[in-house]
This record gives C-alpha cells, sequence and structure tokens, in this order.
C-alpha cells in the first residue's frame, strides 16, 4: 500500500463539512477562509500542515462530536 500526503494543507478542527464554521455564519466564515488562504504564503517545504487554531466552541469543548453524531444518525 502507497501513502498519499497531501503536498500542503490548512487543517482546521472543525466537524466533517462544516470547515469553514457554522451554517449562517457569513463572518466566521470569511474569517476561517481569509486565515486559511493567508496561510499559502507562509508554507516552506512540501507536506507541510498549517494549523490556525481555529475552534469549534470557544471553551475547547468537544461536546460538538456528539451532537454531530446524533444529528448524523437521526432517521427524519
Amino acid at each position: 500500500m502507497s501513502k498519499v500526503a497531501p503536498p500542503r494543507a490548512v487543517f482546521v478542527d472543525h466537524p466533517v463539512g462544516r470547515t469553514f464554521g457554522p451554517p449562517h455564519d457569513r463572518a466566521r466564515n470569511e474569517e476561517i477562509l481569509a486565515k486559511a488562504l493567508a496561510e499559502l504564503a507562509n508554507f516552506v517545504r512540501p507536506g507541510e500542515i498549517r494549523n490556525p487554531g481555529f475552534r469549534w466552541s470557544p471553551d475547547g469543548s468537544r461536546a460538538w462530536e456528539e451532537d454531530l453524531r446524533a444529528e448524523m444518525l437521526h432517521d427524519p
């Protein structure tokens, strides 16, 4: 099996499908996108992964993981 790595990446620790923040939070969405694009100038080598430090919850709580799991398993 071969290993595949991104040439460069910006990691945002948010729920899957919500990389740029909560839906309808335009200011936060734009802030995260702008910061991710600004990181492009900071890459110095292939394979580098940069973390701009955004958190889904201001207190660093990971409770959103359970909320997302429940949402994904919800039967409409």
